[in-house]
């Protein structure tokens, strides 16, 4: 359901429920499990899309150490991190 308001341009009822679910897989499954670090991906860009770009960065950095350690660096997923990553500091003006 958040990905389809998120979709429809209704951010501000995705962000509820993806945080909640992004809060409940890391309870069960752990900060640093695949599906949380790909959900906790997900919350950034989202907060990204939302101009919540401290947020947003805070989190990506988190999930690209996070990936770098479990998948490590060259992993597809690494690398989505750091690409994201690299592009919101640019937008925020961090070079």
């Amino acid at each position: 359901l958040a990905s389809l308001f998120a979709k429809m341009g209704r951010r501000d009822e995705a962000e509820p429920l993806l945080r909640r679910a992004w809060e409940s897989r890391q309870a069960t499954l752990g900060p640093t499990h695949p599906d949380t670090l790909e959900l906790s991906h997900g919350l950034a860009a989202l907060l990204g899309d939302m101009g919540r770009h401290q947020e947003a960065e805070v989190l990506l950095q988190g999930v690209l150490e996070a990936r770098e350690t479990t998948l490590g660096p060259t992993h597809p997923d690494t690398l989505a991190s750091l690409i994201d990553l690299s592009a919101l500091l640019k937008l925020m003006g961090k070079y």
